[in-house]
């Protein structure tokens, strides 16, 4: 059985690292926890110490300066796939946290074009660039991991938290690069070319679309978005009142808003942050013109941290008019945490309304 394992893994070695990059991602779709918990800040920094030491030792191995021990040279044949296994469970964890507010499909597109991409570059004329590509995606992981590891230390997002994640991955690359040079000291330029420069590459990345608000704000995510008729508090619940026929079930709330005179709209959301985190979100209301969105009236709505289905909240806006809409949730540092569209009709009915109360 073992032998008839091996041969099938040699004759369809870049699907089978394909498949086990997308093992990873599914695995840890179905048994990740709280991105903010101990065990897991834990098993993702395992994690990614074996991946650096698993290409350390390839690109030692590649310049003669690694021999794997006889006892461990058949287990050694499949670190590359274990590597992807890392990998992709890790990316995973940070794909499903970045798209928590999203639709799932996302998410699997996602693993879908990483998939491709590791499948066409296992193939020739692409084999060579295979430790290149890794590097590249071990970077990824490990400036994900320490953007959203460092907010959550300092319980707060914004530039200087954003830069310390930055300074902290910078340091554990350099700290690679540094043993890689001393067990290789002829090959400094081809450290540089497969860790230093995906680095670099990947955290100007990151820099870029921070600074152009694109990067979702983790380790903060919007869990729930709606628009009712009524919120009110009972006791720890929260009572949410909504108008919208059943069949409309893709709808969060009541986005099409039948508005009756002295009605309010209210806009629910369940925002998830981390134990001892404080943030100072703010409530975007905006009307479409005829030549766009106008200005927004900001609400500001403080969260703290810590809650499982997060911390929640809503906002009343009394004085609208018929038209479209949009709610944007946005934070302190002006980052975009989620948005829902309503559009508001006259309802000249004076019929009792059949609502129903949903309970949070």
């Amino acid at each position: 059985m073992l032998e008839r394992f091996k041969k099938f893994y040699h004759e369809h070695e870049p699907a089978c690292t394909a498949g086990f990059f997308a093992a990873g991602f599914l695995f840890d779709t179905l048994v990740v926890g709280r991105i903010d918990k101990l065990h897991n800040i834990i098993h993702q920094a395992v994690y990614l110490s074996l991946c650096a030491l698993f290409t350390s030792l390839e690109l030692r191995e590649r310049h003669g300066g690694f021999t794997p021990p006889e006892r461990f040279k058949t287990a050694w044949r499949y670190h590359a796939g274990a590597t992807h296994f890392m990998l992709g469970t890790l990316l995973n964890i940070y794909t499903l946290f970045y798209f928590k507010s999203a639709s799932m499909g996302a998410s699997f597109l996602f693993l879908l074009l990483l998939a491709a991409l590791l499948a066409i570059n296992e193939l020739k004329p692409f084999e060579k660039s295979g430790t290149l590509l890794r590097t590249s995606l071990f970077s990824l992981c490990l400036v994900s991991y320490f953007t959203y590891l460092i907010p959550t230390l300092m319980g707060r997002i914004g530039a200087l938290p954003f830069l310390g994640s930055l300074i902290a991955a910078s340091g554990c690359v350099a700290l690679l690069a540094w043993r890689l040079v001393a067990r290789l000291p002829g090959q400094r330029g081809e450290v540089h070319r497969h860790v230093v420069y995906p680095f670099a590459a990947v955290a100007a990345l990151f820099a870029i679309l921070y600074f152009a608000k694109a990067i979702p704000p983790v380790p903060l995510s919007l869990s729930e978005i709606g628009v009712y008729h009524e919120v009110r508090r009972d006791g720890a619940r929260f009572a949410l009142t909504s108008t919208r026929p059943r069949w409309k079930f893709w709808q969060r709330g009541d986005q099409t808003f039948l508005a009756r005179p002295g009605d309010a709209i209210y806009c629910w959301v369940s925002v998830f942050s981390p134990t001892n985190f404080r943030e100072r979100l703010e409530v975007h209301w905006r009307f479409r013109e005829p030549d766009g969105w106008g200005e927004p009236e900001k609400i500001p709505l403080p969260i703290t941290g810590g809650r499982d289905e997060g911390w929640r909240g809503f906002t009343a806006k009394a004085n609208h008019k018929p038209g479209r809409w949009r709610v944007e949730i946005v934070t302190s540092d002006g980052r975009e945490l989620g948005r829902i569209a309503l559009t508001v009709a006259p309802d000249d009915s004076t019929t009792p309304r059949a609502g129903r109360v949903l309970w949070r």
